[in-house]
């Protein structure tokens, strides 16, 4: 496949509501200890390079007692000197939860906390790149299901597979002409929130979720969130159809808009969810006066079913219940502390014109969304910026190089990030040189010539 020249364009992520991102794992319960209202991360070898009292320490560590551990590190941890960055908590029943199992010892209570996705040199937690364009292949996916003869057959064990059916073979994906970058919380940050469950059903009893760190959102913040966004393409064919950032727009608009309408319809309506009503309603305001440069799009974990399938062939595969058969899905939604969705932003491609966009049939009435968005909205504690990481600031392309130089080549998800990562560098010149970088690591390793990233990491190197 010959190589294309890829244009980029500046386009504003606006966090609309709290997104979760995760690393697939909790916080080690010895990482971190809480203390007035944040959730420090701590280096513990350090601290327990530098406390004094080493029998003390020693004969603790050796302990096979996980309670009485926690307890002592919780109770003696010097965070001045030891914390990596502190995170605000907005959940009363974290600190709850937390002070039983300092105060009580006991190992049954866990305290689990679900991360974000965190640059390990500066500390700062970032939404991957790769989460949004995800979000939007969906998108696009969504646009090509007649023509491409999808069926809902084509996923599951055994079956063939919707995206080779849509874009071709792995090999010969045409979505690899589209790149974006990470975007860093370091400027609003994030906060620890309680994932809530909540059923149409009142009666239903609904199942615990812990507790989750988010990118700060407009609905919590109480003002707007903005982080710039790079994506780079080179418009592809497919299906008889151009792709490029105009189509891009409008299969997202077409996708994520709908579903918007369909869950507040379906779940925040009525006068049982005034609460999440009045928590969303800055939101509301932003999705009703969307011109036609921008679009809704969902990010992240606790998106549901309806966001990350596809219309027309959706038929996701539940458990069983007692009488044998498939239960039913999309009957719940997980709110963050029980009142904001999960994950919804908006997208706004700055290179395209803004219009205003046709009115529109919305779920919620534009003045009840006026009314409600007067009153005070629910209170979330001040998001103080993260403590400066223990190294100093630096460029993103020094970061990557530090990065890389600690990566195995043989790290498959540690090189596919280095990749990723190569267009968050704002200089091309720069972007060539890591480029170049990191092929003479995987040289080094005789990994470059059969290496699946080869042909992403050669369309840095071309010449433009």
């Amino acid at each position: 496949m010959p190589l294309k020249q890829l244009n980029h364009y500046k386009v504003n992520l606006h966090i609309l509501s709290p997104i979760h991102v995760g690393t697939g794992q909790e916080l080690d319960p010895f990482s971190f200890v809480i203390r007035d209202n944040r959730l420090c991360l701590i280096d513990l070898v350090k601290w327990m390079d530098e406390y004094s009292e080493k029998e003390e320490l020693h004969n603790m560590m050796n302990s096979d007692n996980f309670a009485h551990v926690r307890t002592f590190i919780a109770e003696k941890m010097d965070v001045k000197s030891s914390m990596l960055c502190s995170i605000p908590i907005d959940s009363k029943e974290l600190h709850k939860t937390y002070r039983r199992a300092i105060e009580e010892k006991d190992p049954r209570n866990q305290v689990l906390i679900s991360p974000m996705t965190r640059n390990e040199v500066t500390m700062d937690a970032f939404i991957p790149g790769s989460s949004i364009k995800g979000s939007i292949r969906t998108a696009i996916a969504n646009q090509f299901v007649q023509k491409a003869g999808v069926t809902s057959k084509d996923s599951g064990r055994g079956r063939s597979d919707y995206n080779q059916k849509i874009f071709g073979r792995i090999n010969e994906d045409p979505m690899r002409w589209l790149k974006l970058s990470d975007v860093s919380l370091r400027e609003s940050g994030t906060v620890i929130v309680e994932a809530k469950e909540y059923s149409r059903n009142p009666d239903k009893a609904l199942t615990p979720k812990g507790h989750v760190e988010v990118a700060l959102s407009l609905c919590q913040a109480e003002k707007s969130v903005i982080h710039p966004l790079r994506l780079s393409m080179a418009p592809f064919m497919l299906h008889g159809e151009e792709v490029n950032p105009e189509f891009l727009l409008e299969a997202l608009y077409q996708f994520y808009v709908s579903k918007y309408e369909e869950e507040y319809a379906k779940f925040f309506r009525t006068q049982r969810s005034a609460v999440i009503q009045q928590g969303i309603s800055p939101m509301n305001k932003i999705v009703k006066e969307m011109k036609t440069n921008e679009t809704l799009i969902r990010i992240g974990h606790f998106s549901h079913v309806e966001c990350v399938t596809l219309d027309r062939v959706r038929n996701p595969m539940t458990r069983k219940g007692k009488d044998g058969k498939p239960l039913p899905w999309g009957t719940t939604r997980t709110l963050a502390n029980g009142v904001y969705p999960f994950g919804w932003c908006k997208l706004e491609f700055l290179d395209l014109e803004a219009k205003t966009r046709p009115q529109r049939d919305w779920p919620f009435s534009s003045e009840k969304v006026d009314k409600i968005i007067t009153r005070k909205p629910p209170q979330v504690p001040e998001v103080k910026k993260i403590i400066k990481p223990k190294v100093d600031e630096e460029d993103n392309f020094s970061v990557l190089v530090k990065q890389l130089n600690v990566i195995e080549a043989n790290d498959k998800l540690g090189m596919e990030r280095m990749v990723e990562s190569i267009n968050r560098i704002k200089d091309e010149s720069q972007q060539k040189q890591f480029g170049k970088l990191i092929k003479k690591k995987l040289e080094d390793r005789g990994m470059w010539k059969k290496h699946p990233l080869r042909f992403e990491i050669e369309m840095y190197l071309e010449d433009n």
